[in-house]
């Protein structure tokens, strides 16, 4: 497959022309299932590891809070080493052939690009946000809290260059990367 990136300099009315395509939302979110596949077998394996060496977890409130935390901790600095080492590519986003590129000129997503990426990522696409703040609102609040999870996720299908909100904080956007 090699390593390909988007001609430089293109923008959203020359994107067509310099061969620009933008991920379709079934690539993007089959990206995301591959790669939360991969972090929930990571987070298995140190729960493994936490029941091995200290005991048993308990099935208490504060517990899995902690957990949540330790598992969206995982997917933060899973995305953001892959996006920022893996040439704009998690293993999810390479099975299905999109890579995450900046829309300036520079080539490479950056580390502070990546991490923007997958902390605002985290915030919509886990429960950590719902855990937390779910005892705190009354019912209308946490609907709409999902809602706004929900619409997070299907913004792409509106927006001219598909990019999601985590994609325009980072100034990042996705492409497919089949035959360049």
């Amino acid at each position: 497959m090699g390593l390909h990136f988007p001609p430089s300099g293109f923008t959203d009315r020359t994107s067509g022309r310099a061969g620009v395509r933008y991920a379709s939302w079934l690539r993007r979110f089959g990206g995301w299932a591959v790669d939360t596949l991969l972090i929930l077998t990571i987070n298995y394996v140190i729960g493994l590891i936490y029941s091995i060496t200290i005991g048993p977890i308990t099935k208490g409130y504060v517990w899995t809070l902690i957990l949540i935390g330790i598992a969206s901790s995982t997917a933060i600095v899973y995305n953001t080493l892959c996006l920022a080492k893996l040439e704009g590519q998690t293993p999810g986003m390479r099975v299905l052939q999109i890579r995450c590129t900046p829309m300036g000129n520079r080539r490479r997503i950056s580390i502070p690009q990546a991490l923007t990426r997958s902390l605002v990522g985290a915030l919509f696409t886990t429960s950590i946000v719902v855990t937390f703040v779910r005892p705190l609102l009354p019912g209308w609040a946490e609907a709409s809290l999902l809602g706004l999870a929900l619409l997070a996720w299907f913004w792409l299908l509106v927006d001219q260059r598909r990019q999601t909100w985590w994609d325009h904080l980072a100034a990042t956007i996705v492409v497919s990367d089949a035959g360049w």
